[in-house]
């Protein structure tokens, strides 16, 4: 199974590079025509607030993104992956969100992370991060 960063999608409605949003868009598409792909509530509230604040996408544009993207399954954050993000953090020397997101990932059964975030091709307790968008 495969979990996707929220940057997949931020660069799915992101036109100002086009060699991205073709990837992230296909990538998306994938998705939401398959169970063997994820994502948690922090990757919906992530690309929320960048798609606002970063991308200028007004409210109601992000509603309609957010819409599309709820069909990609969806899991909530929950509590007791706070510490095991923690423990993360200093196995890696990770962010905490991006540690946060790797164990939603490890505890999801996923072996892959689709992210431009992470070094390509490191393990991270057993999830693999890939960079789709490596050229």
């Amino acid at each position: 199974m495969t979990f996707l960063d929220s940057n997949v999608l931020v660069y799915a409605v992101d036109a100002r590079d086009a060699g991205k949003q073709k990837i992230a868009k296909s990538i998306v598409m994938s998705a939401r025509d398959s169970a063997d792909y994820v994502i948690s509530a922090q990757v919906l509230n992530e690309f929320s607030n960048v798609a606002m604040r970063k991308l200028g996408k007004t409210r109601a544009e992000v509603m309609g993104f957010a819409e599309l993207f709820n069909a990609i399954r969806s899991v909530p954050v929950k509590s007791e992956w706070t510490m095991r993000a923690l423990e993360m953090m200093g196995l890696y020397d990770l962010q905490f969100y991006d540690a946060l997101l790797l164990v939603a990932a490890k505890e999801l059964g996923c072996d892959r992370f689709l992210t431009e975030d992470l070094s390509d091709g490191q393990t991270y307790s057993g999830v693999l991060a890939v960079n789709p968008f490596r050229q």
